[in-house]
């Protein structure tokens, strides 16, 4: 509070003395614009509360310096290199020159004021790095869109920082972006900037009248195949099992008894579908498990009825019988209908590839008669209810299996006429393109092909209509959508288009971009769409993005996915696609690769060996940097590469005689070596690909992601030459697994070991101790997970931890301390003898990235994790052993990295994942 005991303010004979409170003054920067009133006549009153003004402004003003006084959050630096990833989105800023907006399936959006020359990542405030639209408002320009796996969110000022709209959120409306249904989703009211579309991958179009911060839907795509008072199960198309189960717990009704009790059953109605491989019936209790025979059959019949199954149609469940033979011999030929307390439905065939779809309403108990009185016989039982099933239910599955009503396919786009914004128009999964004339208050589907994936109006007249279909080309109206004509003259049979764009300037010239695989296609014509010419070449731009560098100086673009007009200058424009992102000058006719500062890498690994930084990324390779991230060189691959080009997980250098010896580990996309190592014995100006003595297939039982990967490489401290690496997933028949793999020569062939710690699902947990190099951690996931121990170079194990089962990492210090990191960060200091919980994170995170001070063991660093896009990790730091932490998460624009190195020649430390980025770290004086 302060007291003004000097300048007071009279009027006429009443005098005021001011209390001013500045406590709620909040902190101001110089960077503050203030904004001066001009008074050409003064009134008295102004003159009277002149001392009162200089009172304010020096309070101000001591605000100022007390903000420039205080710390600001720890801020990050961007240290990768642009492109090599997956970009979905772009957007030019209405009115100011040289913005363009640019978003990326896994690190959120990207601003550009320099027409793509340089970017910088702009996700403060933005609840979910995945995103796949963005919309500009050409009546507020500095608002934009952005649509997220998450939802919506909102930016006022140019993207700066960003506003969740909560309602469009998975716990309300759900109407998040879903990669390749998600293409142009949002569209604002160029006359009304309050009034705002979006479209969904769930066959909806939402509508705000407020800018975002209410919805309403204004269209459902009309769905077929609901059978009301019926669960619909889809074996199959779910996802790339070959496997599907529906389960559901199970209780006797109390009037049935066992000695009445003759089978099992239920209500099912099939699709008449072809027969999938097997379909089965589990009945399980306490102490035994039954498999039905073969009832695939029952797909063919499309009409409802009531399946009774009795003890002929099962058998011991031989699954059960090889993992308990005794209890198995023991068990009765008839089931115990009454002591079923689960229930399965398991489906097995080609089910990446066919569906098989069922419908069911209840399951049953057939008794001879109930205690209440009813009487059947033992051919025509009575049907007592046990478990009613409906639309909404939601029983456990699992494997390739939805369940529900089918879902409609996505609303890809949304889009406003700027020349009469009653007319909007989306394109649909099922329908092609659908029109409303009154601002989205009703729709009627036009008699275009399906499913439509792009449109857009003439911007100088309404009546004109672009519609782009996937494989079935580019069709134009000219009767505002009543009529349409194919026009592709000039255009490759075998591309898929995904979207179309119209000079604002001159509507004779438009634009189509699609992609034929992974290649980019781009079209324009300068007729308003009655011939086509193919410009889809960009010149690469090897030192913003350095990956793949012996492709050739101009290369094919890889996928487009969206293309922007600049409306300052339409000659500007600009596409986001998969790898290299381009801009051209002169109205798509030459292509220049623009990706410098959007980082999208997904880095698995970081390495500094003297002045160099190594480092490894999913899908781009290896790469070294000579001068602390400036720029950077690929070590490997130089070209795509059947059995190298893929995910690269690891990086050990050693230099040796002044030459760097390096290993990482691969995962190829392609060829016949899913699992390898490059060797390089020369600092990477040489390389061998090999794959000796390592599975020859893709291991996929138990695994973290679907798939075995190499995540995991430890180097004996001691010799070079011994080098042990992770695999996870389990052995399966005929088949050797992952685990832990040894190499005597330096990588160049691998053993798996013959003894295993207790569990191979396992991510980055591996690591030998500097004290001894005879003894080896290994952090194991899920069942049987925990950290093991091995006191004799892997030849037997011990398990030492399992306080937690779900571990991500491992890291020993130069003194023997062990860390491993999962639901919290552990500590032994006694080979695993004794641990420690060093942290007490509150929220449900996970502790995957961790390093230590290699001078100060008391400073240690971890990251806090999600398993998903959304933005919620953090970054702490001690500098006391874990007795207090400091949250130096700042400005880092990807906030849950899985990697964190410190460099100490640089005092820096770096963190990496979805991004590269470092920052300067001030050690406290012992």
């Amino acid at each position: 509070m302060y007291n003004s005991a000097g300048p007071g303010v009279c009027f006429g004979s009443v005098c005021y003395k001011i209390e001013l409170d500045i406590s709620s003054i909040p902190p101001v920067n110089m960077n503050m614009k203030m904004k001066m009133i001009s008074l050409n006549k003064p009134p008295a009153v102004f003159f009277a509360l002149k001392p009162l003004l200089f009172v304010l402004c020096a309070l101000l003003m001591a605000r100022v310096a007390s903000a420039d006084s205080e710390p600001g959050p720890p801020q990050w630096e961007q240290t990768g290199w642009g492109g090599g990833g997956y970009f979905y989105a772009a957007a030019f800023h209405p009115s100011r020159e040289g913005v363009i907006y640019l978003a990326g399936d896994v690190a959120g959006v990207y601003k550009t004021e320099d027409y793509g020359r340089n970017w910088r990542m702009i996700n403060k405030g933005l609840v979910n790095y995945g995103v796949f639209s963005l919309a500009v408002d050409p009546s507020n320009p500095d608002t934009v869109f952005a649509v997220t796996d998450g939802g919506l969110c909102k930016s006022t000022d140019a993207g700066e920082h960003w506003v969740f709209l909560s309602q469009t959120g998975p716990n309300e409306l759900n109407m998040r972006s879903k990669k390749k249904k998600t293409i142009r989703s949002v569209a604002v009211d160029p006359s009304d900037g309050n009034i705002v579309y979006a479209s969904t991958p769930y066959g909806q179009v939402f509508k705000s009248i407020d800018g975002g911060e209410s919805w309403t839907e204004k269209y459902r795509t009309p769905v077929a195949g609901v059978d009301e008072g019926r669960l619909r199960l889809q074996y199959g198309k779910a996802d790339g099992n070959y496997y599907a189960g529906m389960w559901t717990n199970f209780s006797i009704p109390e009037n049935v008894q066992p000695e009445h009790a003759v089978g099992f059953g239920m209500n099912f109605k099939g699709d008449g579908s072809s027969a999938p491989k097997s379909f089965s019936i589990f009945i399980k209790g306490k102490g035994f498990s039954y498999k039905s025979r073969n009832l695939n059959e029952l797909f063919a019949d499309e009409q409802v009825r009531d399946v009774v199954l009795r003890a002929a149609d099962f058998s011991v469940d031989p699954e059960f019988a090889k993992k308990h033979p005794e209890a198995a011999a023991a068990l009765p030929a008839s089931p115990d209908w009454t002591k079923i307390t689960r229930v399965d439905l398991s489906c097995v065939g080609n089910l990446p590839q066919n569906q098989h779809i069922a419908s069911l309403s209840r399951y049953f108990i057939a008794t001879t008669e109930t205690t209440d009185g009813k009487v059947g016989s033992e051919e025509e039982p009575l049907l007592v209810t046990v478990k009613e099933f409906g639309n909404k239910s939601k029983p456990g599955k699992y494997g390739n299996l939805r369940l529900g009503d089918p879902t409609p396919g996505a609303i890809y786009t949304v889009t406003v006429s700027e020349k009469d914004p009653s007319r909007v128009m989306a394109a649909t999964h099922e329908h092609g393109l659908i029109l409303s004339k009154d601002r989205g208050e009703t729709w009627e589907a036009l008699s275009t092909p399906a499913p439509a994936s792009g449109v857009v109006f003439d911007p100088q007249d309404p009546d004109v209509v672009y519609g782009t279909f996937f494989s079935q080309g580019l069709w134009k109206s000219t009767d505002a959508g009543q009529t349409w004509s194919r026009s592709t003259e000039g255009m490759t049979d075998n591309v898929s288009l995904l979207e179309v764009a119209v000079s604002p300037e001159n509507s004779q010239d438009v634009f189509a971009i699609g992609a034929t695989g992974w290649i980019g296609v781009f079209f324009r014509s300068s007729d308003a769409g009655k011939t086509w010419m193919n410009s889809s070449e960009t010149k690469v731009d090897y030192v913003a993005n350095p990956t793949l560098p012996q492709s050739g100086e101009v290369v094919d673009m890889s996928v487009i996915t969206n293309i922007s007009i600049d409306p300052s200058n339409p000659k500007n424009l600009f596409v986001s696609g998969n790898w290299r992102c381009s801009f051209s000058e002169d109205g798509g006719v030459t292509w220049e690769e623009r990706v410098k500062g959007a980082d999208i890498s997904c880095v698995t690994d970081i390495q500094f060996v003297g002045e160099k930084t190594y480092v490894t990324a999913m899908d781009e390779g290896t790469l070294v940097s000579s001068d602390n991230g400036k720029t950077w060189k690929q070590l490997w691959p130089l070209k795509y590469e059947k059995n190298l080009s893929g995910h690269n997980w690891r990086v050990r250098v050693n230099r040796i005689d002044g030459v760097d010896r390096i290993l990482s580990t691969v995962s190829p996309w392609d060829g016949k070596m899913p699992q390898s190592v490059v060797v390089s014995e020369d600092g990477g100006e040489s390389f061998k690909v090999t794959n000796e003595g390592l599975p020859d297939y893709r291991i996929s039982a138990n695994t973290m992601w679907g798939r075995g990967y190499p995540r995991a490489l430890a180097v004996d401290p001691h010799d070079p030459q011994i080098v042990y690496m992770g695999i996870d997933g389990d052995a399966t028949k005929g088949k050797t697994g992952g685990g832990l793999f040894k190499s005597t020569d330096g990588g160049h062939s691998w053993e798996q070991l013959e003894n295993q710690p207790g569990s191979r699902r396992m991510y980055y947990g591996l690591a030998v101790d500097p004290t001894d190099s005879q003894r080896i951690y290994w952090a194991g996931f899920g069942k049987k997970g925990g950290i093991y121990r091995s006191e004799d170079g892997g030849e037997s194990w011990q398990r030492v931890f399992s306080k937690d089962a779900y571990l991500f990492n491992l890291m020993t210090t130069a003194d023997g301390t062990v860390y491993a990191g999962g639901k919290q960060l552990y500590r032994s200091k006694d080979q695993g003898k004794s641990w420690q919980t060093v942290t007490k994170i509150k929220e449900k995170r996970s502790v995957v990235g961790i390093e230590v001070h290699p001078e100060d063991p008391d400073t240690i660093w971890i990251s806090a994790n999600v398993w998903s896009g959304d933005a919620k990790g953090f970054i702490l730091k001690t500098a006391d052993g874990g007795k207090t932490w400091e949250d130096i998460t700042g400005d880092i624009p990807f906030n849950h990295p899985q990697i964190l190195r410190f460099n100490p020649a640089t005092q820096e430390l770096w963190a990496g994942y979805v991004g590269l980025y470092k920052i300067k770290q001030k050690m406290d004086e012992k």
